[in-house]
């Protein structure tokens, strides 16, 4: 993501238990574990973030690391039922099927093995018994969202209780969040006009979200961090205050206020990375990006190819989820929204095409489509 966080100028070590002060000096000196919320936020240009931990390069921060991904996503699932929900109450079926099905169609490929490692893909169940009951309009879909929720609340809840610190792997989750409400708002928002309902009530429901579970991260930072969440907070609060907060579903509405909105939802993740020491996302260029989204569409080929349906449809979820997702707000940014919007129907195509079992040729065809669009990407980010 292009757009910067505001500068702070305070450097916050980090508070780990170690065993010898020698060894609290080497990490507060480290580079991995001082943060500065003036780097790339998570999205464009960067890696996942990490949370600092005496080991920054070892297994287990890759394991937290995996961790926070995987929380941030649940985050988003229940954004969706979030909105979801808000459209149930106002009748609008059209978007609460939309809304319902995010959870299973986009997101839950990409983390379907890590659920299965800690025994937790029984969300399908309500997440599918829920889109059903949307779909019908059914009388009791609003009960279903209910228990779709909860079951995700729970997956969320199992997953930081296992954690070596639930505080400081929720904080991560949160600004992840946070980073990805103002993507999607910069897809809803276009010269000052609400252009895309569906996107900005993707913002909204992420928004709400982070409205409920931020509080307790804030309360739970360590004293040295106490400044960082006390500014986290009072991000969060004019949030509270800003058009993001107010429900929409029908475009036109004037929002002029966009880069305000986004750019506090850039610090407020800042300052709560910097409250717990957790490192910044690492720059990576949108080359290596483009590069690795290639390698996982051409993973999800040779997988359909091999008659496995199932890895194809991951492989291919991942390359829009853990790759695209992240070059669409500088595209954003630097004017090209036809192209993000072309590209997120091409790559839909793609996963549409692995689900129906069509022929391996059209699958390639359509994965060449893509292919070509990234180069565009990467002709006009240069």
């Amino acid at each position: 993501m292009p757009t910067r966080w505001f500068p702070v100028q305070r450097v916050v070590s980090l508070t780990l238990v170690l065993a010898t002060a020698l060894f609290f000096l080497a990490c507060s000196q480290s580079p991995e574990a001082e943060p500065t919320p003036t780097q790339p936020a998570a999205g464009a240009g960067t890696t996942p973030t990490t949370v600092a931990t005496p080991d920054p390069h070892g297994e287990h921060a890759t394991a937290i690391q995996d961790d926070a991904d995987l929380v941030a996503t649940l985050y988003e699932m229940l954004g969706h039922l979030e909105a979801s929900r808000a459209n149930l109450d106002r009748g609008n079926w059209t978007l609460a099927q939309a809304h319902a099905a995010h959870p299973t169609a986009e997101h839950w490929a990409s983390i379907e093995s890590a659920l299965a490692e800690r025994g937790l893909t029984s969300i399908h169940e309500p997440l599918d018994a829920y889109l059903q009951a949307a779909r019908e309009q059914s009388a009791d879909a609003g009960r279903a969202n209910e228990a779709a929720q909860q079951a995700v609340r729970e997956a969320i809840a199992t997953i930081l209780q296992s954690g070596d610190d639930r505080s400081s792997l929720q904080a991560a989750a949160l600004a992840t969040l946070a980073e990805s409400v103002a993507t999607e708002l910069a897809e809803a928002v276009e010269n000052g006009q609400l252009v895309n309902v569906e996107e900005f009530q993707d913002a909204w429901g992420f928004f709400q979200v982070l409205q409920s579970e931020l509080p307790d991260a804030v309360t739970a930072a360590p004293e040295t961090g106490k400044e960082a969440a006390t500014e986290a907070r009072e991000d969060l609060e004019a949030l509270e205050a800003s058009a993001l907060a107010q429900f929409h579903d029908e475009a036109g509405a004037a929002f002029t206020v966009i880069d305000t909105i986004r750019e506090r939802l850039q610090h407020l993740a800042a300052e709560l990375r910097l409250a717990y020491g957790i490192s910044a996302p690492q720059a990576t260029s949108v080359s290596d990006q483009i590069a690795e989204i290639q390698a996982m569409l051409d993973e999800a080929l040779e997988r359909y190819r091999q008659g496995d349906a199932e890895g194809a449809y991951e492989q291919a979820a991942n390359a829009y989820l853990e790759g695209f997702e992240h070059l669409e707000a500088p595209l954003l940014d630097a004017g090209h929204r036809e192209l993000v919007e072309r590209l997120e129907l091409d790559f839909k195509a793609v996963r549409d095409a692995i689900r129906d079992g069509r022929p391996v040729d059209e699958v390639s065809r359509l994965i060449d489509k893509v292919k070509s669009g990234l180069v565009e990407v990467e002709e006009v980010l240069q």
